[in-house]
């Protein structure tokens, strides 16, 4: 595990998923549907090395006018973004890419426990899906809206033999909330895609978080819910809905995912 930094955002609406376990487990040419090539078979073997113990996860973002995945915002809104759902899962801000701390608030540890998480007792699978929905731009200042969704496979408490895995479609809902603030000392780098589930040096610049809202449940957020609600249906989804079966959906490769050869 890398070495972290210290860093700085107030975060809201965990009380609520604290009441909604199932939840708490959501601009360049991208593709927004995988083919069955694409599909990363983990049946055999779920769980990831390099990842939190018990998970094994990929992102991937579908392009939408709200922000370009391929700018400087799209780095560090993806790279931070995803950080952050590896530090809840792990259960430690430790989890994040390389700078993740330092671009968090100095309480971030704290933040990223203040809900348990389904990995931190079950094995998990999954592919988080997410469309940028709006945003509201203040001078240095930016707040995007996302809008979530989630193929997750959980391991059952007590599974038999035909039921071992309980799986979860969960189609664009509730949003993510992220606002950060620009320095002029360092940008995060551009045009990052490829292969790779994770960077392998830091892509946040001096930029940092002041506020995120990892699932946004409470009335405040009604219309953001809506508006996901409202989109689409995400192709991707291998079901909509509760299932059960001997092995978990498998995990999508990322989109537009991290350079092989680092930043």
């Amino acid at each position: 595990m890398q070495t972290k930094f210290p860093g700085r955002v107030h975060f809201v609406g965990c009380s609520l998923v604290a009441i909604l376990p199932i939840l708490v487990t959501g601009c360049g040419v991208l593709p927004n549907s995988a083919t069955d090539s694409e599909v990363s078979h983990t049946t055999k073997s779920p769980i990831a090395a390099d990842m939190p113990p018990n998970l094994n996860a990929s992102f991937r973002w579908v392009p939408a006018d709200a922000l370009d995945l391929m700018s400087a915002e799209g780095t560090f809104v993806r790279a931070y973004t995803e950080s952050f759902e590896l530090a809840f899962q792990g259960q430690s801000a430790d989890w994040g890419y390389p700078g993740f701390i330092d671009a968090s608030p100095r309480d971030i540890d704290a933040q990223v426990k203040l809900v348990a998480s389904n990995s931190s007792t079950r094995k998990v699978v999954n592919t988080v899906f997410y469309r940028p929905l709006r945003r509201v731009d203040t001078g240095p200042t930016s707040r995007l809206v996302l809008c979530r969704s989630e193929s997750l496979s959980i391991e059952q408490r007590s599974p038999s033999s035909d039921s071992e895995w309980r799986k979860i479609g969960k189609p664009w809902g509730y949003p993510v909330t992220i606002e950060f603030t620009r320095s002029a000392n360092g940008s995060p780098p551009e045009e990052q895609q490829g292969s790779m589930r994770s960077p392998s040096h830091s892509v946040f610049g001096d930029w940092r978080v002041t506020y995120y809202d990892r699932l946004g449940v409470g009335p405040e957020n009604r219309a953001d819910i809506v508006a996901c609600d409202a989109l689409p249906p995400n192709p991707d989804l291998p079901a909509v809905g509760v299932e059960e079966g001997s092995q978990p959906w498998p995990t999508l490769p990322p989109s537009p995912g991290w350079p092989a050869n680092g930043v």
